[in-house]
């Protein structure tokens, strides 16, 4: 009973999640300066922010596609078996056709006239339009803006939506190219998931208002924004890292009661972090905690898709016997919304780091 109440609650995280993203406004310069405006920053800082935009998009024009790597190695664990819904549909024998050619559509090999409307590479069906993948003009951005998703350090950008094949980027190049909090990778026998420890370290949070989901989601993107960019006693700017943590907090009903949204503060001023100057934004010292987490890639942020990723999890736990704290879940998000590849995690925390 505990864990259909559980998985009940999560059900009620992913409804609540619908629409909560949003990103920058897309290609259009426009859009996103007048964000900026909108949020009081000076026109020194806009012209900053843009430039820095500019010149991701620029950079981005000019990338090679990146390596082919594998489904498992793009998640960080191996995958069940019976969550494999193209074993299902083609069986087993089928899978290293499928394999194949997925990577030979990455790599840009398979012609127009090999491939027919309908077929079906991994998680991604080709339906006659040109999408074949990861390519420079529509790829992932190798360099991130120092202060937000934008520019030469920390941004990921795309001259369009990401629309390709939706397998994640993984972890480890994410944590090559952004600042990742300290964490230790666990050893485990079971599929579906990845067992972390996460070590204790300092983190900006503010609350989520989840009567207002979507407003409540940019508020609070905001006010941490405006801290890594000045908003604090120091009047200093931090470099923004990865993931962006959302932890969603259920009641007694499984009925999510609260929300919160994280930055990991980079390690420049982990030892002293700046006071915020929002009474709304609090540093918080989070202790190590152990962490189940599900990675999926693509633009998909529907909860539908969310519901999907979180049974998985419980799925995937139960097999190893593991029963996860039932109050609280975590979503989490490595890259810029529908810019280039992506992703993002769900995550359950073990029992005993509660």
């Amino acid at each position: 009973m505990l864990r259909l109440l559980a998985v009940c609650g999560l059900l009620t995280i992913a409804l609540s999640m619908i629409e909560s993203e949003f990103d920058f406004g897309g290609d259009d310069e426009s859009v996103y300066e007048s964000l900026l405006r909108e949020q009081g920053f000076s026109d020194e800082d806009i012209e900053t922010f843009l430039q820095e935009d500019r010149d991701s998009k620029e950079e981005l024009n000019d990338e090679e596609d990146e390596e082919y790597v594998s489904w498992d190695e793009a998640k960080g664990y191996d995958e069940c078996e019976d969550f494999m819904w193209w074993r299902k549909k083609y069986g087993t024998g089928k899978e290293d056709d499928w394999a194949d050619k997925e990577k030979q559509w990455h790599e840009n090999t398979v012609q127009d006239d090999d491939v027919k409307e309908g077929d079906v590479v991994d998680e991604y069906k080709f339906d006659g339009s040109d999408r074949r993948g990861y390519h420079k003009n529509r790829g992932y951005h190798k360099h991130h803006g120092k202060h937000g998703y934008h520019g030469k350090k920390h941004g990921y950008h795309g001259k369009k939506k990401g629309r390709g094949c939706p397998k994640p980027k993984p972890l480890y190049e994410i944590c090559e190219e952004y600042e990742c909090p300290p964490i230790e990778r666990l050893n485990t026998s079971g599929c579906g998931f990845e067992a972390r420890k996460v070590l204790s370290a300092n983190w900006v949070v503010t609350p989520i208002d989840v009567s207002d989901m979507r407003r409540g989601y940019k508020e609070a993107f905001w006010r941490l924004f405006k801290y890594i960019n000045g908003a604090n006693e120091q009047d200093v700017r931090i470099d923004m890292t990865v993931p962006v943590i959302n932890r969603w907090f259920l009641d007694d009903d499984y009925q999510v009661a609260g929300a919160q949204m994280a930055f990991y503060i980079s390690s420049d001023f982990q030892d002293d972090p700046p006071t915020p100057t929002d009474s709304l934004v609090t540093v918080e010292r989070w202790d190590d905690a152990i962490t189940y987490d599900r990675a999926f890639g693509g633009d998909r942020d529907d909860p539908e898709y969310y519901k999907k990723q979180f049974i998985y999890l419980w799925k995937a736990l139960k097999k190893e016997g593991i029963t996860p704290y039932s109050k609280m879940s975590i979503t989490a998000g490595y890259t810029r919304p529908g810019w280039g590849r992506q992703r993002k995690e769900v995550m359950l925390v073990d029992n005993d780091s509660m």
